[in-house]
């Protein structure tokens, strides 16, 4: 069972108290953080029996390789009380890699809680003076969680495995921050996941640079930070993560060229996530390492790929133009991706889409130079009721031939954007498609279509008949009813009956048309399941239910305290 993160750091932190900006931003990080390697929810205690029927401790008996395998599963608190079990525990939390969950050292009172391994530390008895609260053993309490995370890193010798340090306004325990770093690099962290707790827009916390001496990542996630420029820090000759393989930026604010100095100094990076960027970003993907590019919830004024020989994933999700409040448009250019295979959500009429030099226009004809053919997985985002916006479609498509799976969120027509976006004149009808001209990918080698969100609009019926009528080898329709509706309702009926009366080119296509299971109207995305590289589909959120799914963490963009508590659960504050 996984923890919820956010819902276990309820007692210290006030999670209504951030600012309009900020909580829409830390619902997203916390949404995004992969799940730990330990979980509070399944302790020890409740996996086995206190006692054998005939009294043997079996347990102590294994291999010390599975005992250690099982403390480092457990929270930290546990893991290191396992210490006085008995002779055959004693030196097993010491040598397991640390994995430190530091909101699993939050009790639900709001006090902080830590195992007795961790007293026998020197720094835990200078956390001050006067009466303390003890534990059993008669060790003084920690006074506040970061006092207690300073007990563990420097109780356990290391290596460290996994760190989460996501609970603690770092820009008021400086101290401790510097020491915790020195831990860090000394005892070998491998996954870091370093979060800063800011309640404002307008705090800027500068992100330590002693950070980028911890060469031994793997795996890192920093948030809410004021990034340090390369050169003020001193950090160009210095600086580097040799075997760092997975990147995720939460709400930075960070330069271009710092970006880029990062990205230049992580040779084997595989997968880079964004999310809730407070800064345009302008992206350049030159690495033979990438296989997974991921940019959420943020502005952006440009994303090309120059050279990704290993490039398999771009997955854009709410990610908006920053020019002016009267164009909210970016470039996205892809140059050299011969293994590009998931591309989306493209959005036509704000995405201005390059391939190699060429812009491609509603005019654009396919041509060797305007197409990626590597490109299986298809996502745009379209009103299809916009004409500026669905002439662009099958210009799009048309840079796609070999797409097998095209999913369509549908945009509700009455939202306009501002600016030259919003304009056009023209009906959408069966017509427009049918007079569009031939596209290959519909025609040829589309096997399976999703469109969400559908509202019953003339302009979606029209597409969807379109696809049915022009799409040879398509095997599936699926059609997603917008929050509210069910195929037994008007909406539902009316494109059943529209839909038995198409002319569909592969008779033996199923369609399916099913209720949203989301709790509101909005686009859908998981996060996590985007960026698991082993998961055939990033775009399927059809096993999701109230917003999560069994294997993932799921969220649709409402930026409102309701949907945040909906994340949290029914916790009173």
């Amino acid at each position: 069972m996984d923890d919820d993160l956010a819902k276990l750091l309820i007692p210290t932190f006030n999670f209504f108290a951030l600012d309009a900006i900020m909580l829409p931003l830390s619902k997203s990080t916390f949404i995004n953080l992969p799940h730990p390697p330990a979980a509070k929810a399944v302790p020890l205690s409740g996996a086995v029996p206190a006692t054998a029927p005939d009294g043997i401790d079996r347990i102590s008996r294994l291999p010390a390789g599975i005992l250690r395998n099982i403390v480092s599963r457990l929270p930290v608190k546990d893991a290191a009380r396992t210490t006085v079990l008995s002779a055959r525990w004693r030196r097993v939390w010491h040598t397991t890699p640390l994995v430190l969950v530091d909101a699993h050292l939050v009790r639900s009172d709001g006090a902080n809680t830590i195992g007795t391994a961790c007293r026998a530390s020197t720094s835990s008895s200078r956390l001050g003076d006067g009466p303390r609260e003890r534990d059993l053993t008669g060790a003084p309490r920690p006074r506040s969680l970061a006092d207690a995370v300073s007990s563990v890193l420097a109780a356990h010798p290391g290596p460290f495995r996994s760190v989460y340090l996501v609970g603690t306004p770092m820009e008021k325990q400086q101290d401790k921050l510097a020491l915790w770093l020195q831990h860090l690099v000394a005892k070998g962290i491998q996954e870091l996941f370093f979060i800063n707790r800011i309640r404002t827009s307008d705090v800027a916390v500068l992100l330590p640079a002693t950070i980028f001496r911890c060469t031994s990542l793997t795996k890192l996630y920093i948030g809410f930070w004021l990034f340090p420029e390369a050169e003020a820090a001193n950090l160009t000759r210095t600086a580097g993560f040799p075997y760092l393989r997975e990147l995720g930026l939460f709400s930075l604010l960070m330069k271009e060229r710092d970006l880029a100095f990062v990205l230049e100094r992580c040779p084997v990076l595989e997968k880079l996530l964004i999310v809730g960027s407070r800064w345009p970003v302008s992206l350049r993907v030159q690495s033979h390492s990438l296989r997974c590019v991921e940019v959420c919830e943020g502005i952006a004024s440009e994303i090309t790929v120059v050279h990704a020989s290993h490039l398999e994933r771009l997955l854009l999700w709410e990610a908006w133009g920053g020019g002016s409040s009267t164009n909210i448009s970016f470039k996205i250019k892809i140059g050299h991706a011969p293994k590009l295979r998931f591309l989306g959500f493209l959005v036509p009429g704000m995405h201005q889409l390059e391939i190699g030099n060429t812009v491609i226009k509603a005019e654009t004809k396919a041509s060797p130079n305007t197409t990626v053919p590597s490109v299986q997985m298809l996502a745009v985002q379209v009103k299809l009721g916009t004409r500026v916006e669905a002439r662009m479609l099958p210009s799009f498509l048309r840079c796609f031939p070999n797409v097998e799976t095209l999913y369509v969120q549908s945009g509700n027509d009455d939202i306009k954007f501002l600016g030259s976006q919003s304009t056009g004149t023209g009906k959408i009808n069966l017509k427009f498609w049918k007079e569009a001209g031939p596209i290959e990918c519909v025609q040829h080698h589309i096997k399976k279509v999703v469109l969400r969100e559908f509202r019953g609009t003339r302009s979606e019926l029209d597409f969807l008949k379109f696809i049915a009528e022009h799409a040879k080898v398509l095997e599936k329709m699926v059609i997603v009813l917008t929050h509210g509706h069910s195929p037994s309702d008007a909406i539902g009926t009316n494109l059943k009956t529209k839909m038995s009366s198409a002319n569909w080119a592969n008779a033996c296509c199923e369609l399916m048309i099913l209720q949203s299971p989301f709790h509101q109207e909005g686009t859908a995305w998981c996060y996590l399941a985007a960026f698991d590289l082993s998961n055939p589909d990033p775009f399927d959120v059809s096993k999701c239910v109230n917003g999560k799914c069994l294997s993932h963490k799921c969220t649709i963009p409402v930026s409102s305290c309701k949907s945040l508590l909906h994340t949290l659960g029914n916790v009173s504050f």
